[in-house]
């Protein structure tokens, strides 16, 4: 039933279009084309209309260019914002000497150039600020699908989480008797990232804190995971200088999880260096990871990382930089955010 409806809004629309089209055409045809004595050039006409349409246009067209390029590049940004109005304030000048030069410059023109070019102006400005509202609410509509489908799929992969953690609870008591404190705080730092992804995942933001321990947690399993030697070299560092500040939750773990995955070989030499600083609210993210051979035909930036520069690109449009470079035997990311 849902298919056979789906036509009927635009055979409506054409419906009633066409009729008012007709509508229109048969009074003026009837009031001017057939009255002799008001017969108008058709030539003269055609070329009136014409010049309206390409008007139109350009006009449309200026207002387009301005957005797509002055208004997300400049005005959507603090540092640029100035920018913005400095243009808008050239290209009015433009605009107005364009009209001063079709008018001869002559002075009792001046008002009705002044009055069109406001006009203009007003029009590229509303539509600058009209086209990146339903910008934003497109982007809004798919930030919502994607935390519901994300939700989803952790309903999906927890299977009783309360379970687990009771499990591993019970793990870490019968090492602690044990006296095996490596395994018991291994235990510990697993139930810190099970409890981070399953908890704080949900929310839109979390502290920078608890993505920095969630990190922090994450690379101490690894260090464990992996063996001591000399062909390994992993180096990381997270330094933050205490200002508060929010995040979005797992924003950070792709990178590091792509660099475990394909930039570490216990065969060959092989490297991870990660540097991460939070100063002033802003983040910068340093990681390079080395590319064994072995790994080569593998490919070192997956679905996490797509997902991860979506969620950028939609969360922190003009607020972060983002380059990833990969050789035949480095893969690297720097990533600035400002939170």
């Amino acid at each position: 039933m849902s298919t056979l409806r789906k036509p009927y809004p635009a055979l409506l629309l054409a419906v009633v279009l066409i009729s008012l089209l007709t509508y229109w055409g048969r009074l003026i045809y009837v009031g001017v084309w057939q009255n002799d004595e008001t017969a108008p050039d058709i030539g003269g006409l055609a070329r009136y209309l014409l010049g309206v349409v390409v008007l139109l246009t350009a006009l449309w067209g200026l207002a387009y260019a301005n957005y797509r390029l002055a208004f997300r590049g400049w005005l959507l940004r603090q540092e640029t914002r100035l920018l913005y109005w400095t243009w808008l304030c050239v290209l009015a000048w433009l605009v107005f000497e364009l009209l001063q030069r079709r008018t001869d410059h002559e002075p009792e023109f001046a008002d009705e150039n002044l009055l069109v070019t406001g006009v203009i102006m007003v029009f590229i400005i509303a539509f600058g600020y009209i086209a990146d509202s339903f910008r934003a609410r497109r982007e809004q509509v798919y930030l919502i699908q994607q935390k519901t489908e994300a939700e989803l799929t952790a309903l999906k992969a927890q299977v009783n989480p309360h379970f687990l953690f009771n499990a591993l609870n019970t793990i870490y008591n019968e090492a602690q008797r044990a006296d095996n404190e490596t395994v018991a705080d291994l235990i510990q730092q697993l139930s810190g990232i099970m409890r981070f992804t399953l908890q704080e995942s949900r929310q839109p933001l979390t502290s920078i804190d608890n993505e920095l321990q969630f990190l922090d947690k994450y690379l101490a399993l690894q260090r464990a995971r992996l063996p001591e030697t000399d062909n390994l070299q992993l180096s990381t560092q997270l330094d933050w200088d205490g200002q508060p500040a929010q995040i979005a939750p797992l924003l950070l773990i792709p990178f590091v999880e792509n660099a475990f995955q394909y930039g570490i070989s216990f065969v060959q030499p092989s490297y991870i260096d990660l540097t991460l600083t939070v100063e002033n609210r802003r983040l910068v993210l340093h990681l390079a990871n080395s590319v064994p051979s072995a790994t080569t035909g593998k490919h070192g930036s997956g679905t996490g990382i797509a997902n991860a520069r979506q969620r950028l690109a939609l969360m922190y449009a003009g607020r972060h930089t983002l380059a990833i470079t990969q050789t035949s035997d480095t893969f690297t990311v720097a990533l600035t955010l400002d939170l």
